[in-house]
């Protein structure tokens, strides 16, 4: 009698562990408005990822290695096919992100100085910023970007302005990250501009449209025309 060979069940990497942030609260709306605000920037790229707390699986064959930046980028992949499964398994993609950023919290920051600190180099993650919103309650310092060099972060340098802005430019992103009294503001040096979160870009676009009809009122009345 010839006996089959056993069908080989399919592992699962699950796309969440059912559980909120543990400081949701206080990390939430930081998260949301940083992956938010970067994520808009590169709307148009279809070759760039930018994803929060999401799943990065790193070992094949093993759903328990896993690591969940709160902020992670990508560059040079296919952006569509990562999202079909809404998790970054770095095996399929052929590299890891290219870009990872932490929020300081009371139940993370130890992790995030130490162990994940380590599991971001061993993985080849080739930037690794850190924001503490409250100027280093967690942290012991507001911002630091570190950049990965033979194995190992070095830091990138930091720069303080008269007025408390403390940033730094990350030549992954292109980007200055600025801590500003206690958010983090992202400025394009290209064109000169601070990248607006979505509550500035609905007041901008509602600022626009209301020009708009001014200068359309003022044009009839140039012409004569009624109202």
């Amino acid at each position: 009698m010839t006996t089959r060979p056993a069908a080989q069940t399919a592992i699962v990497y699950p796309d969440t562990d059912g559980m909120p942030l543990p400081d949701g609260h206080f990390q939430d709306p930081l998260f949301r408005e940083i992956v938010t605000t970067i994520e808009t920037h590169y709307k148009d790229r279809p070759d760039i990822l930018v994803s929060g707390n999401t799943f990065v699986y790193y070992e094949e064959g093993n759903p328990q290695r896993f690591v969940s930046p709160d902020c992670y980028v990508a560059l040079g992949i296919s952006k569509e096919s990562i999202e079909r499964f809404n998790t970054y398994r770095i095996w399929e993609v052929g590299k890891p992100p290219d870009f990872a950023l932490e929020i300081g919290s009371p139940s993370t920051a130890n992790t995030d100085l130490i162990q994940k600190r380590q599991l971001y180099a061993r993985l080849g993650i080739g930037e690794y910023w850190r924001y503490d919103a409250t100027g280093g309650d967690f942290y012991n310092e507001p911002l630091v970007g570190e950049y990965l060099l033979d194995g190992e972060y070095r830091r990138f340098e930091l720069h303080q302005e008269p007025n408390g802005l403390i940033w730094a430019h990350s030549p992954t992103l292109n980007l200055n990250l600025c801590w500003d009294n206690g958010r983090l503001r992202i400025h394009n040096p290209t064109t000169n501009e601070w990248l607006l979160n979505q509550e500035e870009e609905q007041s901008a676009r509602q600022a626009a449209q209301a020009r708009v009809l001014e200068l359309e009122a003022e044009l009839r009345q140039l012409r004569g025309e009624s109202p």
